[in-house]
């Protein structure tokens, strides 16, 4: 602080920063809240060690307030005063990065929307607070509003949500806004501060000293007016008249009076004017500071601090946030907004979700759920980018919002998943709004020159007979879009209790599955595939195979979805590999295996890789004579690193076959792309070779790029002769199906092989 600054200002400008410890008290604990809510929402230790951080700051600003409070300053030093200014700043710019660094983790570290929108409220909250409390000090308020703000943007310009970059410009705006403000307090602090000490000094400067307190009082940004312990006015500025639409003059002697005129100019509600009223009370009988936000009439908001003045009267500051509040606002829609197809997003979902139970007990009588997905919408990003996805999901929203009431609730769950809330629904208008929905999509989709066709299966649930609570229902629309799903998709299935007990089964399974398999519950079938001249058997299929002590075998087409979500098939795909290193002994050394690999035992590479490498190290494995299945969703993933993994694999000596060919999007671009050793055609295509023109064409077709681009081709699910024979006319030498053997033990196979009787496995 310059020495030219005079002695009494300089005490008076300092005293202003400790007047009001609850205030401050108060911001830091509701900082260290933010923190902890943040850790608790998120999980991420970095919140909580920031409000270990913020607690310690809290506490050594605690200390410095009980010391000046301590102090006598009647005839403190301008050396002793600036040791009191610089340490209270020190405690305040410290609470200010550590709140900014609050923001910058919650923004750049977390995907959660909830601890994004908290950071960013407190931060500007925190900011405007240090406006008004610190408003003596304006060079260090703009290092605390700086160090609030610029972690802030730096997270929100570093995000990819093209959104957040956008918040950024309004975070800007309010740091600008606070930088004003705080400039024009502190002039007029100054002047005050400078008319206070001069009017200590001599009664006969007091006129001058009145006069700069009453123009730093017409120049003030906020609205000034001072009552005493009647309420009867001292001290009014020209921005209060403005604000309240009353006079600076004998007609307006004390509050109600105020009031009154506020309410008859139509500046105030009635009830606005009350809460004042309670405002000025509660400060005089408590001495306690208020401040509230009031939505007046006309559309304008007003901030009103009331706190009390040390004669024992009221001082009310009055400030118009309409504009601040407005920018907030802004920044709340457009995080509460899904920003590509301007629906609510996650967030505001989980918010529409958590009323629906207090709604029930309020009178609201039914609410419907509507679970959208779409059919095979992957494939559109896979194959021609996920700009031309979201071009697709653009218009699928709008469709959807075409298909539904404008009181209806719409939302984007996730990637290709939308949500309805419809109140006051039955089953009835449910499917009806449902169908209308599918209806809408079945049109073919075009963007540029290109046509998309998109359908949606659709899970219902209506509260509150399927559920009391918004989670419940949500969980039963997610069941019965599960059951849309298995029926063949394009549709809508409205939840019923039976879709519950399949979901317990499934769970059940699931909890089961682990213990199956280290208890020897799970056994591994093999199934010949045979060269069709010769009907000898070349390879076998190894099929994993459920038999539980209480429920019975149970098919792979259960458990093997089951076993695929919850992770447990790479320990099934791996016990596979194993038995099938144990079994492989046992079979002619002519004859290979083919074993499938899950998609996701793919895309966990290394996991994979390593069980793999450790057979073949222990002599286990014989690689030159195992063959793994893929199916086109593993391309699908991440092509590039599944021709790295298929690369190393290879190096070990393992081939691959492409299983399912022919019912993918872009199987023939595969062929090319991954170098197959054998493609298996899908068996709708192969098993009606004979009775269909199409089939065999694509049959015909598959063989001969088999011999181009120099792949064996291997035909499935083949039962009839009449299918074999066709099969046989096409080219093709290989074959697999019930007509050459069903999936047997290993036992009953090396048998049939030894008695060259390959028609008797089956």
């Amino acid at each position: 602080m310059p020495s030219t600054v005079p002695l009494e200002r300089q005490k008076i400008l300092v005293g202003s920063l400790f007047s009001s410890p609850a205030s401050l008290i108060i911001s830091d604990a509701v900082g260290i809240m933010v923190m902890l809510i943040s850790w608790l929402w998120s999980g991420e230790s970095a919140f909580c060690a920031l409000a270990v951080a913020t607690l310690v700051v809290l506490l050594g600003r605690l200390a410095t307030l009980a010391r000046y409070r301590r102090d006598s300053h009647k005839d403190e030093l301008r050396q002793r005063l600036r040791r009191w200014d610089i340490e209270f700043q020190i405690g305040a710019t410290l609470f200010a990065g550590l709140q900014g660094l609050s923001c910058f983790h919650a923004i750049a570290a977390t995907n959660n929307v909830a601890v994004q929108i908290l950071n960013v409220i407190a931060a500007v909250a925190f900011a405007s607070g240090s406006v008004a409390r610190n408003a003596a000090r304006p060079k260090y308020v703009i290092v605390q509003v700086l160090f609030l703000y610029i972690p802030l943007m730096m997270a929100l310009e570093r995000s990819d949500q093209p959104y957040y970059r956008g918040l950024a410009l309004f975070i800007i705006l309010c740091m600008v806004t606070n930088f004003v403000i705080v400039l024009s307090l502190y002039r007029n602090l100054r002047a005050l501060a400078d008319a206070t000490s001069r009017a200590r000094c001599s009664e006969a400067s007091s006129r001058k000293h009145a006069e700069q307190a009453d123009l730093a009082l017409r120049s003030m940004s906020h609205g000034l007016v001072s009552f005493d312990k009647a309420l009867s006015r001292e001290l009014q500025n020209d921005r209060h008249g403005e604000l309240y639409g009353v006079g600076n003059d004998a007609i307006v002697p004390d509050l109600e009076t105020m009031l009154a005129c506020a309410v008859k100019s139509g500046r105030l509600s009635p009830s606005d004017a009350m809460l004042i009223r309670q405002d000025a009370n509660r400060t005089l009988n408590h001495q306690a500071t208020t401040a509230r936000e009031l939505n007046i009439p006309g559309g304008k908001t007003f901030l009103v601090h009331v706190e009390p003045t040390d004669g024992g009267g009221v001082l009310m500051v009055t400030q118009d946030i309409t504009e601040s509040k407005l920018n907030q606002q802004k920044i709340e829609t457009l995080a509460r907004t899904d920003p590509l197809t301007g629906m609510a997003n996650r967030h505001e979902l989980d918010r529409i979700l958590t009323s629906i139970g207090p709604g029930f007990h309020e009178g609201i009588a039914s609410v419907a759920i509507l679970y959208i997905d779409l059919d095979d919408f992957q494939t559109i990003n896979d194959s021609l980018g996920h700009a031309a996805g979201d071009s697709v999901l653009v218009a699928i929203a709008e469709r959807i919002r075409s298909s539904v009431r404008l009181s209806d609730f719409l939302a984007r769950f996730g990637g290709d998943e939308f949500v309805a809330i419809i109140p006051s629904a039955d089953a009835e208008e449910s499917l009806a709004a449902a169908n209308r929905i599918i209806e809408a999509l079945a049109p073919p989709i075009v963007i540029g020159e290109r046509k998309f066709s998109i359908s949606a299966s659709i899970g219902i649930a209506i509260g509150p007979s399927h559920g009391c609570e918004g989670d419940g229902l949500m969980t039963a629309a997610d069941l019965a879009l599960h059951e849309s799903k298995i029926a063949g998709k394009g549709r809508a299935s409205l939840f019923c209790p039976e879709m519950a007990a399949s979901f317990r089964r499934r769970t059940e399974l699931d909890g089961e599955m682990r213990e199956g398999i280290a208890a020897g519950q799970f056994e591994v079938h093999y199934q010949p595939i045979v060269e069709i001249k010769s009907q000898k058997v070349v390879s076998v299929e190894a099929l994993a195979r459920w038999k539980h002590p209480v429920k019975g075998q149970i098919s792979p087409a259960e458990f093997i979805p089951i076993a695929e979500r919850s992770d447990l098939i790479c320990e099934l795909g791996e016990w596979v590999l194993s038995r099938v290193c144990d079994d492989i002994a046992q079979l002619p050394e002519d004859v290979s295996v083919s074993v499938n690999v899950s998609p996701v035992q793919f895309s966990k590479p290394e996991r994979l890789l390593a069980a793999i490498r450790k057979m073949v190290e222990a002599n286990r494995f014989p690689a030159e004579r195992i063959e793994l299945e893929l199916t086109e969703s593993v391309l699908v993933d991440d092509p590039e690193q599944t021709l790295r993994t298929m690369a190393e694999l290879r190096s070990l000596g393992l081939r691959f076959a492409l299983d399912d060919f022919g019912t993918g999007y872009a199987s023939i671009g595969y062929l090319a792309t991954y170098s197959f050793d054998k493609v298996k055609i899908d068996r709708s295509f192969a098993s009606a070779a004979h009775k269909s023109d199409a089939s065999r064409s694509v049959v015909e077709l598959i063989q001969h790029l088999a011999d181009r681009i120099g792949f064996i081709v291997v035909a499935e699910g083949l039962e009839e002769e009449r299918q074999v024979e066709a099969i046989a006319a096409t080219g093709i030498a290989l074959a697999q199906g019930y007509y050459f053997g069903r999936p047997q033990p290993i036992a009953g196979l090396v048998q049939g092989l030894r008695s060259s009787a390959v028609r008797s496995v089956a």
